[in-house]
């Protein structure tokens, strides 16, 4: 390890942008410190003098404070930990031991960008936020702190192993490109994924600014209502077709901000791999460079949403302790999008240093019994008869009866699409309604296992499997007891012979 991290060092005055804007956040998030300014106005008039002294008070005090967290902030990197001191009033002596750092993000804000300056992000296992960030420092010193972070990894990884290391030396420095991405792919990307989100938030936003009063008088309102009765409710099927193309119009145009994200934020997309940890580069906006020992992920996810099925298009992604994953503020883990099967398949055997040993994504699976399904599909249609009896037949019950037929047809999709597949020490479990996933379980990363049942199953010999993960759990409902003895056997025997980090 270089010996210019091991004695106390301090950030870039560069540093105190990122700091000042963490505290404008901080001020955001919390609404009252806007107390003063919000008053002053009410009282004085936005134009008073005093909202400008305010103001100006509140820029010296937000400087004033980052400069003094940039003064104090100091940190080093010694055999096995990772040292942060810093503050003024309240000192904190943070020491991260280095074999529980999860990811090592490197991030080019904007703001950075001019000049070539980098974040340095290290998140670690049982955080709920990142542990430390190391800001405004230059493309070689960050690249270099990465490095000897998983570098102390990986010599602790191999100790034990003498041979193991020798073999590693060869190809020591080496990094090998993985998959790359297109524009074309991350439009793809952006097309298949979900933009039910965007959707809230845009509609929201917009439909609470409209009058509706107002609209409902308006002549353009009038003319569009004239149109639509003489030319589109002559018929079923006009109206049908007219629904179905407002339903993908509006789609193509949330699309279009989920594509844009995309490009955004991973353009050009390279995932490479050097040694037993796979970093992801890319972002034009902000440049981000996120890296992960693969012997840290816990559970690997191949999902595929409705438009991702039609094209035939899948996106893998990778997960670790359960709210630690790489962006844990963003929700996000490190993922690969727009895979097809035949690059999945290419991908999986270069991605040797997962405790997951399956190589293929399956084609098939054992699917669960149908009494899950007959255990939830009754609740909706009862509803639906019981209030045509009573009321008659109305539009009300003819909406319940169609809601009970959809909502039917769902729970049984759900079923056909719920099944598992043991494969050596990897158990696949396979979920999805109109979409489809595959959940790639290492029996090896396994916490505990449950296996419970009610009444209905054990007349049955049926049992629901539930197998703890660092990651979350994993549920696999109503299928037969021996095959979930034989997956908890198989886990339990596996983790009771592997003596290494659950991590």
């Amino acid at each position: 390890m270089s010996k210019r991290f091991e004695q106390w060092a301090a950030l870039s005055p560069w540093s105190i942008i990122s700091f000042s804007l963490g505290t404008i956040k901080l001020i955001l998030n919390n609404g009252y410190a806007l107390i003063p300014v919000v008053y002053t106005g009410w009282q004085q008039g936005f134009n008073s003098p005093w909202v400008i002294v305010v103001l100006a008070a509140t820029v010296i005090a937000v400087f004033s404070f980052s400069s003094l967290q940039w003064a104090k902030y100091r940190y080093r990197l010694q055999e096995d930990k990772l040292g942060i001191r810093q503050g003024l009033i309240f000192k904190k002596n943070h020491q991260i031991p280095l074999n529980k750092i999860q990811n090592v993000r490197l991030v080019q804000p904007l703001y950075f960008r001019p000049m070539g300056l980098y974040s340095l992000v290290v998140e670690t296992a049982g955080s709920k936020k990142d542990e430390a960030v190391l800001a405004a420092v230059n493309y070689r010193q960050a690249m270099q702190l990465k490095r000897a972070l998983f570098s102390q990894q990986e010599q602790a990884n191999s100790a034990s192993s003498e041979a193991a290391t020798q073999a590693d030396q060869p190809v020591r420095g080496i990094t090998t490109t993985l998959v790359t991405k297109s524009v074309k792919d991350l439009i793809l990307f952006g097309l298949y994924q979900n933009n039910l989100f965007w959707f809230s938030v845009i509609s929201g936003s917009i439909l609470g600014q409209l009058d509706w009063e107002q609209l409902e008088q308006s002549q353009i309102k009038q003319t569009i209502w004239q149109w639509y009765e003489t030319t589109i409710a002559v018929n079923i099927i006009t109206q049908v077709v007219f629904a179905l193309a407002l339903l993908v119009t509006l789609y193509l145009l949330l699309s279009l901000i989920s594509i844009t994200s995309a490009i955004l934020k991973y353009h050009p997309y390279q995932l490479a791999r050097r040694h037993d940890t796979i970093h992801r580069s890319g972002g034009l906006l902000a440049k981000q460079n996120d890296s992960l020992a693969l012997s840290r992920v816990q559970l690997i996810e191949f999902s595929q949403p409705v438009i991702g099925r039609l094209l035939q298009l899948w996106t893998i992604n990778f997960k670790q302790v359960k709210g630690n994953e790489v962006e844990q503020m963003a929700k996000r883990h490190m993922l690969i999008p727009s895979m097809k099967r035949q690059q999945i398949d290419e991908l999986m055997p270069k991605l040797n240093g997962l405790a997951a040993t399956a190589t293929v994504l399956p084609t098939h699976y054992r699917g669960i019994h149908i009494g899950w399904f007959w255990r939830r599909a009754w609740l909706a249609p009862l509803i639906a008869l019981l209030n045509t009896l009573f009321i008659g037949i109305n539009p009300f019950t003819e909406t319940l009866l169609f809601i009970a037929a959809v909502v039917t047809a769902l729970i049984y999709a759900r079923y056909r699409q719920w099944g598992y597949l043991l494969q050596a020490d990897n158990c696949w479990i396979h979920t999805g309604v109109l979409g489809q996933s595959w959940q790639l379980v290492s029996l090896k990363k396994v916490q505990h296992v449950c296996i419970t049942q009610t009444p209905g199953q054990r007349k049955r010999q049926l049992a629901t499997l539930t197998l703890g993960l660092a990651s979350g759990e994993q549920h696999i409902p109503y299928i037969p007891l021996k095959d979930a003895r034989q997956i908890a056997e198989t886990a339990l025997q596996l983790t009771q012979q592997d003596h290494h980090n659950w991590i």
